[in-house]
């Protein structure tokens, strides 16, 4: 008992409804990331274009855009437990859908397409609901500790799946990925339905949709601290974290050399590099979750996506790719997941959904902008040798880690908003005096 209250993981994981949610969603990201290494890997296939490959996490995003921060209300208003099993039903049968259209071989790009579309729109929802249901099953005191514990699920996965999905795809090929992606939402499914902390959304009161959403917004926006977080994590998102999705045609032309035998295997190691060092991010993210510098917790992790991504854009060995990957994976993770734990921390429990919202917005409703930006560009500089670095995913990579460096330089004008950030909150939620320079 000693030792779980000095381990922040062992700690949050005593509290039963936390920690069933936590199996659950890692079964069902697991399965997520099989067929996510399938689908990416499928589609270049299928193309041999970066556009389109960055087309499909961006056609995914378009509903998030459009409706994330109204969809932020549904997770404040109504009951998370059924939002929750109603979308996780949805997404079983579009990658049931889709398992079946790849073994009776009847699958075409469009369908992919539309399926990610789907997927977005139940994702509007989906998303915030999940993130906010960590507040009801531990105490606001662990709060800033339970979020990157929960957050290991998905980073966990993401060294698992990329394994797992590998064999299965050199074994079965893309149909065995897509229906163990299907199965597995029934392991959160299960969980939702064993948890016993009440999940019931707030009790309504007569307010427009269009007033929840601006309420929530103007709160992110008026704060300088959530505005000052969401602005570094907007950047990061577009400029940082848009290397993962063109990750199949990277395998393919740079660490496979573009023998598309050996791209199965290079894709996997690629993802596994990607996970671990999520992981190995988390874990640090974890022990500092009552740190009183956070401002420099989030400069660092900028910095290392920076210097990641211009490693990746020279570096043409898998064994230098590789550690650089893992150095993107940890600084993206550590500053998202920073920046969530202060994001629920810093908001009112009544906005918790519609200002989580307003992080997903950023995240997963505005970076694909940048995917399709950068998946454009090394289309275009594809094959061309009067460029400072070789052109294509490598220049694509090149580009996004110089945005990234600008960013960070940025950074160091904007103190003012980062030192503030725990300066309102109460003792039981941070620590007396702590800051963020």
């Amino acid at each position: 008992m000693r030792l779980a209250s000095k381990l922040p993981l062992l700690r949050i994981l005593q509290y039963r409804d936390f920690r069933i949610l936590w199996i659950g969603a890692f079964v069902s990201f697991t399965g997520g990331q099989i067929s996510n290494l399938a689908q990416g890997y499928f589609v270049f296939q299928l193309t041999g274009d970066e556009a389109k490959l960055a087309l499909v996490p961006f056609v995914w995003s378009m509903p998030v855009f459009l409706f994330g921060l109204v969809a932020g209300s549904f997770a404040d208003r109504f009951d998370k437990r059924r939002v929750l099993i109603l979308s996780q039903l949805l997404f079983g049968v579009n990658s049931l859908y889709m398992a079946a259209a790849t073994y009776w071989h009847f699958i075409q790009y469009w369908q992919i397409i539309a399926i990610a579309l789907i997927n977005g729109l139940i994702a509007c929802v989906e998303m915030p609901t999940r993130q906010s249901v960590v507040s009801r099953v531990v105490p606001i005191e662990d709060l800033s500790a339970a979020v990157p514990v929960n957050a290991m699920t998905f980073n966990v996965a993401r060294i698992v799946g990329p394994g797992i999905g590998g064999m299965i795809l050199n074994a079965v090929g893309v149909f065995g990925c897509y229906l163990v992606d299907g199965i597995s939402y029934l392991a959160l499914i299960g969980s939702l339905r064993s948890i016993r902390s009440n999940l019931s959304g707030l009790k309504r009161v007569e307010t427009s949709i269009k007033d929840l959403v601006v309420e929530g917004a103007l709160y992110a926006v008026r704060d300088i601290r959530l505005r000052t977080l969401w602005l570094f994590e907007l950047a990061t998102a577009m400029f940082g974290l848009s290397y993962a999705a063109l990750m199949p045609a990277f395998a393919t032309d740079v660490l496979a050399r573009g023998d598309k035998t050996a791209a199965p295997s290079a894709l996997t190691f690629a993802g596994i590099s990607i996970g671990l060092g999520a992981f190995l991010g988390l874990l640090v993210v974890t022990q500092l979750a009552n740190s009183r510098h956070k401002g420099r917790i989030i400069r660092v992790a900028m910095a290392m996506i920076a210097v990641g991504l211009l490693g990746l854009s020279v570096t043409r060995s898998p064994w230098l790719a590789y550690p650089l990957l893992a150095m993107a994976g940890a600084g993206g993770i550590v500053q998202l997941n920073t920046t969530n734990a202060l994001f629920q921390t810093l908001a009112p429990e009544r906005l918790h959904g519609r200002v989580l919202a307003m992080h997903i917005w950023a995240l997963n409703g505005l970076s694909p902008f940048g995917v399709l930006m950068f998946g454009n560009i090394a289309r275009a500089t594809k094959g061309r040798l009067d460029l400072p670095v070789v052109g294509g995913v490598p220049f694509a990579f090149a580009l996004g880690g110089t945005l990234m460096a600008v960013v960070l330089f940025i950074s160091f004008f904007t103190r003012k908003g980062l030192r503030s950030l725990y300066r309102e909150l109460d003792e039981s939620q941070a620590p007396a005096g702590a800051s963020l320079r």
